[in-house]
């Protein structure tokens, strides 16, 4: 018997069903999807091959009729989904990590959202995080050990620091090059404030009460010039100073699911 955690998982697939595909497979294969009896796919724009493909694989789907972007296709996805943790996934993020590791990781993540009150814990991949990650090309820019960065760091102080937490992913022991902002938990599990840290969609376990009340709110309530097909995505609206000063906690994990994106683009 498989044992269970107390979670629920959440997709958002705005077509893209061949993605979407391809992640259930590797959660069905990798134990994810029999960790949780709570299991949702929202289907924004959906059809029956939506519908069935959710239904395939155990999913409660989501109905939309139409198109409402990243935002509140999250907000509407969270909004079914049981009071607790929950691990929010977009279509196209395959799970690359076996199911032993799956659990560990995850049992462990969800002890660490609640003992420490994070404000979101990243499961994206460290070893195969998949294209893009275009955060790891700034941090190396700014914090190589060369002339040049270093120059870097003494012209732009300010956009130095908030690229320190992405050494979580470039480093074996960010918490040696960066010890006054970075705090080693456990092996490969790292925290770290926000001050440092963007907001991130991809492949994320955050409470849902504090998800909906806090960030998506946040969100809503932000005025951007910059949309994605026309809509609000919640990182645009949250690369800001209020984000950055209220020092919110995340934690960085080694992770699980790698960005695979394959014929459509979907989310």
């Amino acid at each position: 018997m498989v044992d269970k955690l107390q979670f629920s998982i959440g997709i958002l697939s705005w077509k893209g069903y061949d993605s979407l595909t391809n992640s259930l497979v590797s959660y069905q294969k990798n134990g994810l999807s029999k960790l949780t009896k709570n299991k949702f796919i929202c289907l924004p724009e959906y059809n029956d091959e939506g519908i069935k493909i959710a239904k395939r694989f155990g999913y409660e789907p989501i109905l939309i009729e139409k198109n409402i972007g990243i935002l509140s296709g999250f907000k509407e996805l969270a909004e079914a989904m049981p009071e607790g943790p929950i691990l929010l996934l977009e279509n196209d993020l395959e799970l690359v990590e076996s199911a032993e590791t799956t659990f560990s990781q995850l049992k462990k993540s969800i002890e660490y959202l609640l003992k420490y009150d994070l404000i979101q814990v990243r499961l994206r991949s460290k070893s195969k995080p998949g294209e893009p990650f275009v955060a790891l090309k700034k941090y190396k820019k700014y914090w190589s050990d060369n002339y040049f960065s270093k120059l870097l760091r003494f012209l732009r102080p300010y956009k130095a620091e908030k690229l320190i937490g992405t050494a979580t992913y470039f480093l074996d022991n960010p918490e040696i090059r960066h010890p006054h902002k970075i705090e080693k938990l456990h092996e490969g599990f790292f925290l770290l404030p926000s001050s440092i840290m963007n907001w991130a969609n991809l492949a994320i376990l955050v409470d849902r009460d504090k998800y909906l009340n806090t960030i998506i709110e946040r969100a809503e309530k932000t005025k951007v010039k910059k949309h994605i097909n026309g809509f609000k995505n919640i990182e645009i609206e949250l690369n800001s100073f209020w984000w950055r000063k209220q020092n919110f906690k995340i934690l960085v994990t080694p992770g699980l699911f790698t960005h695979k994106r394959l014929s459509h683009r979907g989310y």
